[in-house]
């Protein structure tokens, strides 16, 4: 019986402080908010990035590119590409005995944030889990084939975000958004299909053919004056007249030199004359990088060494530097919720001096109870139930509410990340928030619950 009236004194206790209790509640629930966020955003990330790496063991990309840049500009289509390689080099990789498979890409524009890159049917067929929708005329297994140079394949979640569908049309732009010089081109894409879900980067980017790629920046279809068009036109066909005459060049030295040192003199003047400007999308006949499926592991770290180190290239190990990526991930989770566990601690010794303020504003209520019967140790146990009582309250809300907010903002986080976020999932930052904000709340109230037992109600009150 005296345990129910102490339960009830402890409701009484909290609805006479509402403001105190809410704001102490509001504390611990934001903070738990924040670690349900860091965890699972950590936890897409990482999980986009593994499955992203085991689909592709190496990339290979233009002489002086870090491995982030040849992962993130091709994987995760969130950098820039850092130079371009010749269309050429993707068939003298497929040819190598040790390579399953080659996917030549070259990244492109963009259509409102979008990357849309110029890749082959073979790599459609790779990545597909099927279509939502597809233009019937297509062949599904050769969607880039034939006369569908204006084709474009679009990402699950991109087409949701911009309500497109099979049969639209829309216009690139050169570029990203970010970029100052960005404009829009005149070519005309065409939607032929619309990916199932992959759960994974490419869900968020429009692929179309090489053809378009090099088409688009190798004619020019981009919106300015009259006079500048001619100007560039100009430019380009002497441009070009000087690129057939080196072609010429190198088909003698070959011919005359043998095709190892004809090859060397070729790459060494690509290397001079591209990699200056590392932030040149593909032009006619040119890729970006090149993703390679290695027949075993072995394999993979043998062509990274040869094709990192012979100057005109640069390669990585997909795997290792998604590692490297994801152990960086890991500091900057840790650093967060180290700050999140501080915030916690600090808040939990607010709640604390609280509590410890409103004792001495009731020690005739529980003068009242001592003189009742009750004892020393079911009146300190009230305190105890209030610190636990505004623990756990702000344990549950802040992560039944950060997890819901997630999911509420689902479709933005994924669509700017690049990821497929879980928002119910529960990660080891937050249960650990939770055992140490259930001990730091269990110590704090075992400490108020001494002080009140060795306090002595009678002579508190007659110093009053």
């Amino acid at each position: 019986m005296k345990y129910i009236f102490i339960l009830k004194a402890v409701l009484h206790s909290i609805s006479h402080r509402k403001f105190s209790v809410f704001t102490s509640i509001f504390a611990i629930s934001a903070a738990f908010a924040f670690l349900a966020a860091i965890g699972c955003v950590s936890f897409g990330l990482a999980a986009t990035a593994v499955n992203s790496s085991l689909a592709f063991p190496l990339v290979v990309g233009p002489a002086g590119a870090s491995d982030t840049t040849l992962v993130m500009s091709t994987l995760f289509n969130t950098d820039k590409p850092a130079g371009t390689l010749d269309y050429e080099f993707a068939g003298k990789l497929a040819s190598d005995e040790r390579v399953s498979a080659v996917f030549p890409v070259a990244r492109s524009d963009s259509y409102m944030g979008v990357p849309i890159t110029g890749v082959e049917s073979a790599y459609i067929n790779e990545i597909s889990k099927g279509f939502w929708d597809i233009d019937p005329m297509i062949d599904a297994k050769d969607i880039f084939g034939g006369k569908n140079s204006d084709c474009a394949v679009i990402g699950a979640k991109a087409a949701m975000r911009y309500d497109l569908s099979v049969w639209d049309t829309f216009f690139g732009s050169h570029g990203t958004v970010s970029d100052e010089d960005a404009h829009v081109h005149d070519f005309k894409y065409k939607v032929c299909a619309i990916l199932k879900p992959l759960n994974g980067p490419e869900d968020f980017a429009i692929f179309t053919s090489l053809k378009s790629v090099w088409e688009i920046h190798g004619h020019g279809h981009h919106h300015h004056h009259h006079e500048d068009a001619e100007d560039e036109e100009h430019d380009h066909g002497h441009h070009e007249a000087e690129h057939e005459e080196h072609e010429h060049h190198h088909e003698a030295e070959h011919e005359e030199h043998g095709h190892h040192e004809a090859e060397h003199e070729e790459h060494g003047h690509h290397h001079e004359h591209e990699h200056a400007d590392a932030e040149e999308h593909a032009s006619e006949g040119k890729i970006t990088a090149v993703l390679v499926k290695t027949k075993n592991p072995v394999f993979t770290a043998a062509l990274e060494r040869e094709y990192s180190e012979n100057g005109f290239t640069s390669a990585t190990d997909t795997g290792r530097t998604v590692r490297k990526l994801m152990s960086y991930m890991n500091k900057a989770e840790e650093a967060a919720g180290f700050f999140s566990y501080g915030t916690l601690f600090l808040v939990m010794i607010l709640v604390f001096v609280t509590i410890l303020t409103s004792i001495n504003e009731r020690k005739r209520e529980m003068a009242l109870m001592r003189t009742l019967g009750i004892g020393k140790l079911p009146v300190s146990l009230m305190i105890f139930l209030e610190m636990f009582f505004i623990s756990v309250s702000g344990i549950v809300i802040g992560t039944v509410g950060g997890h819901l907010l997630l999911a509420f903002f689902k479709p933005a986080l994924d669509f700017e990340l690049g990821i497929n976020l879980e928002p119910f999932f529960f990660t080891g930052i937050e249960i650990r928030g939770m055992l140490y904000t259930i001990i730091t709340g269990v110590l704090l109230s075992l400490a108020a619950m001494g002080k009140i037992y060795k306090m002595n109600l009678v002579d508190e009150i007659a110093k009053e």
